[in-house]
């Protein structure tokens, strides 16, 4: 079994979290529905957070 780099996971998986920020974001402001919209906006605000989580432990392993 291969063991995966922690920084290169780290790096992946922050990346695709700040791609569903984007995306999230682009979405709650296109969308025509005020609940949805909210909805999105709270993914957006909840993955932004992770990506710092990451963020901070990519800082610590440098």
């Amino acid at each position: 079994m291969e063991v995966l780099d922690i920084k290169t996971s780290l790096r992946t998986t922050l990346t695709q979290k700040q791609e569903l920020v984007r995306d999230y974001q682009t979405f709650a402001e296109q969308i025509n529905n005020a609940d949805v919209s909210k909805m999105y906006r709270h993914f957006a605000e909840a993955e932004a957070l992770h990506a710092t989580q990451i963020k901070d432990q990519l800082a610590k392993l440098s």
